[in-house]
Protein backbone atom coordinates (compact mmCIF):
# COMPACT_ATOMS: atom_id res chain seq x y z
CA UNK A 1 0.00 0.00 0.00
CA UNK A 2 1.42 3.40 -0.99
CA UNK A 3 1.71 5.83 1.89
CA UNK A 4 0.41 9.37 1.69
CA UNK A 5 3.91 10.73 2.45
CA UNK A 6 5.26 8.85 -0.57
CA UNK A 7 2.62 10.39 -2.85
CA UNK A 8 3.35 13.88 -1.52
CA UNK A 9 7.07 13.36 -2.11
CA UNK A 10 6.48 12.04 -5.65
CA UNK A 11 4.17 14.97 -6.50
CA UNK A 12 6.80 17.44 -5.28
CA UNK A 13 9.47 15.70 -7.38
CA UNK A 14 7.29 15.89 -10.50
CA UNK A 15 6.42 19.53 -9.82
CA UNK A 16 10.10 20.43 -9.62
CA UNK A 17 10.90 18.47 -12.78
CA UNK A 18 8.19 20.28 -14.75
CA UNK A 19 9.44 23.66 -13.48
CA UNK A 20 13.01 22.80 -14.48
CA UNK A 21 12.03 21.70 -18.00
CA UNK A 22 9.88 24.80 -18.52
CA UNK A 23 12.52 27.29 -17.35
CA UNK A 24 15.93 25.86 -18.16
CA UNK A 25 15.85 27.09 -21.76
CA UNK A 26 16.94 23.90 -23.57
CA UNK A 27 15.36 20.68 -24.75
CA UNK A 28 16.07 17.06 -23.86
CA UNK A 29 17.73 16.58 -27.26
CA UNK A 30 20.25 19.39 -26.70
CA UNK A 31 23.94 18.63 -26.70
CA UNK A 32 25.88 17.81 -23.52
CA UNK A 33 27.69 21.17 -23.66
CA UNK A 34 24.38 23.03 -23.92
CA UNK A 35 22.97 21.05 -21.00
CA UNK A 36 26.06 21.78 -18.87
CA UNK A 37 25.84 25.52 -19.44
CA UNK A 38 22.06 25.59 -18.99
CA UNK A 39 22.29 23.57 -15.76
CA UNK A 40 24.90 25.97 -14.36
CA UNK A 41 22.78 29.03 -15.19
CA UNK A 42 19.62 27.46 -13.76
CA UNK A 43 21.30 26.57 -10.45
CA UNK A 44 22.67 30.10 -10.15
CA UNK A 45 19.15 31.53 -10.65
CA UNK A 46 17.39 28.88 -8.54
CA UNK A 47 19.54 28.07 -5.46
CA UNK A 48 16.69 26.04 -3.91
CA UNK A 49 17.30 23.28 -6.48
CA UNK A 50 20.11 20.70 -6.32
CA UNK A 51 22.42 19.54 -9.15
CA UNK A 52 20.91 16.08 -8.76
CA UNK A 53 17.37 17.35 -9.44
CA UNK A 54 18.39 19.42 -12.45
CA UNK A 55 20.71 16.83 -14.02
CA UNK A 56 18.09 14.09 -13.60
CA UNK A 57 15.38 16.23 -15.17
CA UNK A 58 17.35 17.07 -18.33
CA UNK A 59 19.16 13.75 -18.71
CA UNK A 60 22.67 14.97 -17.88
CA UNK A 61 25.22 12.75 -16.12
CA UNK A 62 26.11 14.27 -12.75
CA UNK A 63 29.76 13.29 -13.02
CA UNK A 64 29.97 15.04 -16.38
CA UNK A 65 28.42 18.16 -14.87
CA UNK A 66 30.75 18.16 -11.83
CA UNK A 67 33.74 17.85 -14.17
CA UNK A 68 32.41 20.83 -16.11
CA UNK A 69 32.17 22.88 -12.89
CA UNK A 70 35.59 21.74 -11.68
CA UNK A 71 37.34 22.59 -14.93
CA UNK A 72 35.66 26.02 -14.89
CA UNK A 73 35.74 26.28 -18.66
CA UNK A 74 34.57 29.76 -19.61
CA UNK A 75 31.40 29.73 -21.63
CA UNK A 76 32.18 30.84 -25.21
CA UNK A 77 30.58 34.07 -26.40
CA UNK A 78 28.54 32.35 -29.08
CA UNK A 79 27.00 30.02 -26.50
CA UNK A 80 26.00 32.98 -24.34
CA UNK A 81 24.54 34.68 -27.41
CA UNK A 82 22.56 31.56 -28.31
CA UNK A 83 21.15 31.35 -24.78
CA UNK A 84 20.09 35.01 -24.86
CA UNK A 85 18.41 34.65 -28.25
CA UNK A 86 16.67 31.43 -27.16
CA UNK A 87 15.24 33.25 -24.16
CA UNK A 88 13.93 36.07 -26.38
CA UNK A 89 12.37 33.66 -28.88
CA UNK A 90 10.58 31.83 -26.07
CA UNK A 91 9.34 35.14 -24.62
CA UNK A 92 7.88 36.26 -27.96
CA UNK A 93 6.30 32.84 -28.53
CA UNK A 94 4.66 32.90 -25.08
CA UNK A 95 3.51 36.53 -25.46
CA UNK A 96 1.81 35.53 -28.71
CA UNK A 97 -0.16 32.83 -26.86
CA UNK A 98 1.81 30.25 -28.83
CA UNK A 99 0.48 31.30 -32.24
CA UNK A 100 3.57 32.90 -33.83
CA UNK A 101 5.63 30.90 -36.28
CA UNK A 102 9.18 31.75 -37.32
CA UNK A 103 8.16 34.58 -39.68
CA UNK A 104 6.23 36.57 -37.07
CA UNK A 105 8.84 35.93 -34.36
CA UNK A 106 11.49 37.39 -36.68
CA UNK A 107 9.30 40.47 -37.24
CA UNK A 108 8.67 40.86 -33.50
CA UNK A 109 12.37 40.59 -32.63
CA UNK A 110 13.43 42.98 -35.38
CA UNK A 111 10.90 45.52 -34.06
CA UNK A 112 12.90 45.35 -30.82
CA UNK A 113 16.12 46.04 -32.67
CA UNK A 114 17.31 42.42 -32.69
CA UNK A 115 18.52 41.15 -36.07
CA UNK A 116 17.93 37.42 -36.49
CA UNK A 117 17.36 35.03 -39.38
CA UNK A 118 14.40 32.74 -39.96
CA UNK A 119 16.75 29.75 -39.96
CA UNK A 120 18.01 30.59 -36.46
CA UNK A 121 14.48 31.04 -35.10
CA UNK A 122 13.36 27.79 -36.75
CA UNK A 123 16.27 25.89 -35.19
CA UNK A 124 15.57 27.32 -31.73
CA UNK A 125 11.85 26.52 -32.00
CA UNK A 126 12.53 22.90 -33.01
CA UNK A 127 15.14 22.44 -30.28
CA UNK A 128 12.78 23.76 -27.60
CA UNK A 129 9.59 22.11 -28.82
CA UNK A 130 7.84 25.39 -29.71
CA UNK A 131 5.16 24.18 -32.11
CA UNK A 132 2.39 26.23 -33.69
CA UNK A 133 -0.97 24.47 -33.94
CA UNK A 134 -1.96 23.49 -37.47
CA UNK A 135 -5.37 24.07 -39.01
CA UNK A 136 -7.48 21.53 -40.89
CA UNK A 137 -8.64 22.95 -44.20
CA UNK A 138 -12.26 22.25 -44.98
CA UNK A 139 -13.35 21.56 -48.58
CA UNK A 140 -15.41 24.33 -50.14
CA UNK A 141 -19.08 23.54 -50.64
CA UNK A 142 -20.30 23.45 -54.22
CA UNK A 143 -23.59 25.04 -55.24
CA UNK A 144 -25.87 23.74 -57.98
CA UNK A 145 -25.97 26.22 -60.85
CA UNK A 146 -29.71 25.97 -61.27
CA UNK A 147 -30.22 27.01 -57.63
CA UNK A 148 -27.81 29.93 -57.64
CA UNK A 149 -29.00 33.48 -57.12
CA UNK A 150 -26.74 36.31 -58.20
CA UNK A 151 -26.33 39.59 -56.38
CA UNK A 152 -23.89 42.31 -57.29
CA UNK A 153 -20.27 41.85 -56.19
CA UNK A 154 -18.97 45.38 -55.59
CA UNK A 155 -15.74 44.31 -53.89
CA UNK A 156 -14.41 42.03 -56.66
CA UNK A 157 -11.69 40.64 -54.35
CA UNK A 158 -10.14 44.06 -53.73
CA UNK A 159 -9.35 43.19 -50.12
CA UNK A 160 -6.58 45.77 -49.66
CA UNK A 161 -8.22 49.09 -48.87
CA UNK A 162 -6.49 52.47 -48.42
CA UNK A 163 -8.51 53.73 -45.45
CA UNK A 164 -10.66 52.45 -42.57
CA UNK A 165 -14.46 52.28 -42.81
CA UNK A 166 -14.57 51.88 -46.58
CA UNK A 167 -15.28 48.14 -46.71
CA UNK A 168 -16.44 45.80 -43.97
CA UNK A 169 -16.77 42.05 -44.40
CA UNK A 170 -18.75 39.55 -42.35
CA UNK A 171 -19.72 35.90 -42.04
CA UNK A 172 -20.91 33.31 -39.52
CA UNK A 173 -18.94 30.57 -37.79
CA UNK A 174 -20.49 27.58 -36.03
CA UNK A 175 -18.91 26.57 -32.72
CA UNK A 176 -20.04 23.38 -30.99
CA UNK A 177 -19.86 22.97 -27.22
CA UNK A 178 -20.79 19.35 -26.63
CA UNK A 179 -24.18 18.89 -28.28
CA UNK A 180 -24.98 22.62 -28.27
CA UNK A 181 -24.33 24.83 -31.30
CA UNK A 182 -23.45 28.50 -31.10
CA UNK A 183 -23.01 30.92 -33.96
CA UNK A 184 -20.41 33.65 -34.05
CA UNK A 185 -20.86 36.69 -36.27
CA UNK A 186 -17.77 38.87 -36.80
CA UNK A 187 -17.35 42.07 -38.79
CA UNK A 188 -13.89 42.99 -40.10
CA UNK A 189 -12.74 46.36 -41.41
CA UNK A 190 -10.60 45.37 -44.39
CA UNK A 191 -8.14 48.27 -44.09
CA UNK A 192 -6.25 46.81 -41.13
CA UNK A 193 -8.28 43.58 -40.67
CA UNK A 194 -9.68 45.07 -37.46
CA UNK A 195 -12.45 43.21 -35.64
CA UNK A 196 -14.98 46.04 -35.28
CA UNK A 197 -17.84 44.00 -33.80
CA UNK A 198 -18.79 40.46 -32.86
CA UNK A 199 -21.68 38.59 -31.23
CA UNK A 200 -22.50 35.02 -30.23
CA UNK A 201 -25.99 33.51 -30.40
CA UNK A 202 -27.53 30.02 -30.20
CA UNK A 203 -29.39 30.86 -33.42
CA UNK A 204 -28.02 31.84 -36.81
CA UNK A 205 -30.33 34.59 -37.99
CA UNK A 206 -30.68 37.95 -39.71
CA UNK A 207 -31.24 39.45 -36.23
CA UNK A 208 -27.77 38.28 -35.15
CA UNK A 209 -26.23 39.78 -38.29
CA UNK A 210 -28.14 43.05 -37.94
CA UNK A 211 -27.36 43.51 -34.22
CA UNK A 212 -23.67 42.87 -34.89
CA UNK A 213 -23.74 45.42 -37.70
CA UNK A 214 -25.43 47.99 -35.46
CA UNK A 215 -22.71 47.48 -32.82
CA UNK A 216 -20.03 48.16 -35.44
CA UNK A 217 -21.89 51.09 -37.00
CA UNK A 218 -22.24 52.85 -33.64
CA UNK A 219 -18.69 52.12 -32.45
CA UNK A 220 -17.19 53.44 -35.72
CA UNK A 221 -19.15 56.72 -35.62
CA UNK A 222 -21.64 55.85 -38.38
CA UNK A 223 -19.31 55.87 -41.40
CA UNK A 224 -20.50 57.29 -44.73
CA UNK A 225 -20.03 55.54 -48.09
CA UNK A 226 -19.55 52.12 -46.53
CA UNK A 227 -19.62 48.84 -48.49
CA UNK A 228 -20.68 45.73 -46.55
CA UNK A 229 -19.46 42.48 -48.14
CA UNK A 230 -20.74 38.96 -47.33
CA UNK A 231 -21.65 35.69 -48.96
CA UNK A 232 -25.20 35.11 -50.21
CA UNK A 233 -26.46 33.58 -46.98
CA UNK A 234 -30.18 34.00 -46.41
CA UNK A 235 -29.49 36.05 -43.27
CA UNK A 236 -27.76 38.76 -45.31
CA UNK A 237 -30.46 38.65 -48.03
CA UNK A 238 -33.48 38.94 -45.73
CA UNK A 239 -35.81 41.92 -46.14
CA UNK A 240 -35.04 43.00 -42.58
CA UNK A 241 -31.29 43.09 -43.11
CA UNK A 242 -31.23 44.58 -46.62
CA UNK A 243 -33.82 47.24 -45.80
CA UNK A 244 -31.92 48.21 -42.66
CA UNK A 245 -28.63 48.65 -44.54
CA UNK A 246 -30.37 50.75 -47.18
CA UNK A 247 -31.76 52.91 -44.37
CA UNK A 248 -28.20 53.45 -43.08
CA UNK A 249 -26.98 54.31 -46.59
CA UNK A 250 -24.75 51.24 -46.78
CA UNK A 251 -24.21 49.42 -50.08
CA UNK A 252 -24.23 45.63 -49.94
CA UNK A 253 -21.77 43.51 -51.86
CA UNK A 254 -22.06 39.72 -52.25
CA UNK A 255 -19.71 36.88 -53.12
CA UNK A 256 -20.73 34.75 -56.06
CA UNK A 257 -22.25 31.37 -55.09
CA UNK A 258 -19.73 28.58 -54.69
CA UNK A 259 -16.83 31.08 -54.69
CA UNK A 260 -15.45 31.28 -51.10
CA UNK A 261 -12.41 33.18 -52.35
CA UNK A 262 -14.73 36.14 -53.02
CA UNK A 263 -14.77 36.53 -49.23
CA UNK A 264 -11.25 35.22 -48.63
CA UNK A 265 -10.56 37.74 -45.89
CA UNK A 266 -13.27 36.22 -43.68
CA UNK A 267 -12.33 32.67 -44.64
CA UNK A 268 -8.75 33.42 -43.63
CA UNK A 269 -9.79 35.13 -40.41
CA UNK A 270 -11.94 32.23 -39.26
CA UNK A 271 -9.17 29.79 -40.19
CA UNK A 272 -6.80 31.77 -37.97
CA UNK A 273 -9.38 31.96 -35.19
CA UNK A 274 -9.83 28.19 -35.22
CA UNK A 275 -6.10 27.55 -35.17
CA UNK A 276 -5.08 30.12 -32.58
CA UNK A 277 -8.07 30.06 -30.20
CA UNK A 278 -10.88 27.57 -30.74
CA UNK A 279 -8.81 24.42 -31.34
CA UNK A 280 -6.64 25.27 -28.32
CA UNK A 281 -9.32 26.21 -25.77
CA UNK A 282 -12.39 24.29 -26.99
CA UNK A 283 -12.41 22.10 -23.85
CA UNK A 284 -12.59 25.23 -21.69
CA UNK A 285 -15.80 26.42 -23.34
CA UNK A 286 -18.09 24.96 -20.69
CA UNK A 287 -20.95 27.31 -21.57
CA UNK A 288 -21.77 30.44 -23.56
CA UNK A 289 -20.29 32.79 -20.93
CA UNK A 290 -16.97 30.94 -21.01
CA UNK A 291 -16.98 30.98 -24.82
CA UNK A 292 -17.57 34.74 -24.90
CA UNK A 293 -14.85 35.31 -22.27
CA UNK A 294 -12.22 33.44 -24.30
CA UNK A 295 -13.28 35.09 -27.55
CA UNK A 296 -13.16 38.54 -25.95
CA UNK A 297 -9.59 37.92 -24.75
CA UNK A 298 -8.53 36.63 -28.17
CA UNK A 299 -10.05 39.54 -30.09
CA UNK A 300 -8.32 42.00 -27.73
CA UNK A 301 -5.02 40.23 -28.47
CA UNK A 302 -5.80 40.05 -32.21
CA UNK A 303 -6.60 43.77 -32.53
CA UNK A 304 -4.00 45.14 -30.14
CA UNK A 305 -0.96 42.88 -30.21
CA UNK A 306 -1.00 40.20 -32.91
CA UNK A 307 1.48 40.81 -35.72
CA UNK A 308 -0.13 40.94 -39.18
CA UNK A 309 2.19 40.40 -42.13
CA UNK A 310 -0.38 42.13 -44.38
CA UNK A 311 0.03 45.21 -42.13
CA UNK A 312 3.84 45.12 -42.41
CA UNK A 313 4.07 43.64 -38.95
CA UNK A 314 1.64 46.01 -37.25
CA UNK A 315 -1.42 44.93 -35.24
CA UNK A 316 -4.71 46.36 -36.58
CA UNK A 317 -4.99 49.04 -33.88
CA UNK A 318 -1.48 50.36 -34.55
CA UNK A 319 -2.05 50.41 -38.30
CA UNK A 320 -5.21 52.50 -37.87
CA UNK A 321 -3.38 54.82 -35.43
CA UNK A 322 -0.61 55.24 -38.01
CA UNK A 323 -3.23 56.13 -40.65
CA UNK A 324 -4.84 58.73 -38.35
CA UNK A 325 -1.47 60.36 -37.58
CA UNK A 326 -0.77 60.76 -41.29
CA UNK A 327 -4.11 62.51 -41.67
CA UNK A 328 -3.26 65.15 -39.04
Amino acid sequence: MIRKSQLVKENERLRKKVYILENIGIGLNSSVKEKERACKRFLEDNPAYTPYEVCTAIGLNRGTFYNFLHNKVEEPWFARKEAEVTKLVKEVFEESRGVYGQDRIVIALRSRGISISKETVSRIMKRNGLRVASVVKRPAKSVRRDRQQYYRNLLKRQFDQDAPNKVWASDFLEIRIGSVRYYLCVILDLYARMVVAWRVSPKRSDRLALNTFRDAYASRNEPVGLIFHTDQGSEFRSHLFMDSLRFYGVRQSFSYPGAPTDNACMEGFYSTLRKEEINININSYVDRLALEKYLSEYFAFYNGKRIHTSNKGLPPMLKEEEWRKKRL
